[in-house]
């Protein structure tokens, strides 16, 4: 049931609306749509990848909290999520490669670093191919990135950005 505010589309609603729209949040109304859950192993990779990608970005710290919605809007995280995954997780891949090509030590570094909880994805892994994801679309929509290139060996530098003043 809608929850609206004021005359409907004037003011504020909530909910959904006669089975055939939904209000969110920031005025966002969409189509009611039943979910299809067909629970396969490619689902539930979508859903690991998903999952462990967004408590990665909870991690992020008070500084970066703020700038990233002043600069991205305010489905930030939705971005950097569909980038991540886009085209079949093109993205997601290519980072995995590179990642995997880490020394043992490096690897060990970046997991070290990483304040997420990955379940099923490399903890190292997580904060790697969200801080390149991150540095990706600032330099690409900001125009300037405050954090510095991850690459194989600054595991504690971009571990230290992504958590500072949390």
């Amino acid at each position: 049931m809608a929850k609206v505010v004021m005359p409907l589309l004037s003011g504020q609603a909530s909910g959904q609306f006669a089975g055939a729209m939904v209000f969110q949040k920031n005025g966002v109304v969409r189509e009611y749509v039943i979910p299809d859950n067909p629970n396969s192993e490619l689902q539930q990779a979508v859903r690991n990848r998903l999952g462990d990608i967004q408590r990665c970005l909870k991690t992020l710290g008070a500084e970066l909290r703020v700038d990233l919605p002043a600069h991205l809007g305010s489905h930030w995280n939705a971005l950097m999520i569909s980038d991540i995954l886009n085209n079949d997780a093109a993205y997601w891949i290519a980072k995995k490669a590179i990642y995997d090509a880490f020394q043992s030590g490096e690897k060990t570094a970046w997991a070290a670093a990483d304040p997420g909880l990955g379940y099923v994805n490399d903890d190292g892994f997580l904060l790697y191919v969200c801080a390149v994801e991150l540095y990706d679309i600032t330099l690409r929509i900001w125009g300037t990135a405050d954090i510095v290139l991850p690459v194989h060996d600054n595991a504690a530098t971009i571990g230290a950005a992504w958590i500072a003043a949390a």
